[in-house]
Parts: C-alpha cells; structure tokens; sequence
C-alpha cells in the first residue's frame, strides 16, 4: 500500500480528472489524481500528498490529498455501495470539508446531488449510510460546545459555506482571549466584525 508520497512535480493537469506526476528520489514517477480545487505548487516543486491506491483488474491508481483526514473521508465516501473514486473525488472538488459538513449533518440529498455524476439517490445513500460514521469536528477542548452552538446560530442567521468558515475563525481566536465569554456575547462580537 502507497500511503504517502513526496517529489518534484513533473506535470499539473486541472481539469475534470485533475491530476500530478511526481518523480521521487528514487527515480520513479508517480500520477496521483487530486481533487480539481488544489491549487499545487509550480513545476519542480517539492510536493506531498498522502495517496490511496485503488486497485482493480486493469489499472492501478492513485488518489492524492494535502492532508490526513481528507484521504481518510474519501475512503468512507468510497466505502458507500456505489461510489467509486471517480465521484468520491468529484464530492471533495464541490465542496469544502466544512461545507461538506454542512450538507451531511442537515441531510442535504439536493445540495450533494449537485456533485456532478451523483444523483438524488446516491446522494441519499452517501448521507444515509456515513452520517454517523464521519467526525467532522475533530476538536478536542470544551469550546467545542460553544463553537457549535455558535455554528447553529450563524446557520440560521444565514451564514454557510466561506463565510460561516470565518465567522468561526474569529470566535475560536475570541475565545482563546477572553476564556469565559458567554455565547450572546460571542455572537455579537463575531457579527461585529
């Protein structure tokens, strides 16, 4: 299994089936797909990527993510009967990981279904089948709390995507000055600014 890989990029190719040739030290090259929204660093750059090899009859493939726990989600989305790389990679193009947060926990099935490739019923299935089974917040303090009632609060205000991203960026770093805030106050700070 090829879990990891660093080296000089050879080629980029962003299209509908982005991907990049690395050549390793050890002199051989490597094409990982990756999902169209990365933007990688310039030809003969080093570059690092954490790989999932798909193996099937007549090819083997790699899939290549900047970080951890995004190879890790599009294993699970892969792990859903019916869903190959192509769409699990395709689903990490569309949306953001928050963003992909969003739509699973809400049971969006039309938000996702907009992946192209993806229909109302698969996208049902990828809800119905990983909802319980991805951790999308991986915090380990007690504002963990506070940041989701905060997140519930800026969702209904109609925040998303982008935006709500931020809105949290400023809330963790309000939070880490003043310990103690109260989430009234939070909310008005975050709108605020």
């Amino acid at each position: 299994m090829i879990s990891y890989i660093t080296g000089k990029i050879l080629k980029i190719n962003i299209a509908k089936d982005s991907y990049v040739d690395i050549l390793t030290e050890s002199g051989i090259g490597y094409r990982i797909y990756i999902p169209n929204s990365y933007i990688c660093p310039g030809k003969g750059e080093q570059y690092s990527l954490f790989t999932h090899l798909q193996i099937r009859d007549d090819a083997h493939t790699l899939y290549g993510f900047e970080k951890e726990d995004e190879r890790d989600l599009f294993e699970k989305l892969i792990s859903v009967s019916g869903v190959g790389p192509k769409i699990g990679m395709a689903i990490l193009s569309t949306f953001s990981r928050t963003d992909l947060e969003t739509v699973m926990s809400e049971g969006d099935a039309r938000g996702l279904s907009r992946v192209p490739g993806l229909g109302l019923k698969g996208a049902q299935k990828i809800i119905l089948e990983l909802r319980g089974k991805i951790d999308f917040e991986v915090k380990d303090g007690k504002d963990d709390g506070v940041i989701k009632e905060l997140k519930s609060a800026l969702r209904s205000l109609g925040f998303s995507g982008d935006s709500l991203q931020d809105k949290v960026d400023i809330a963790e770093k309000l939070i880490k000055e003043k310990q103690d805030i109260e989430i009234e106050e939070l909310i008005k700070a975050v709108l605020s600014q």
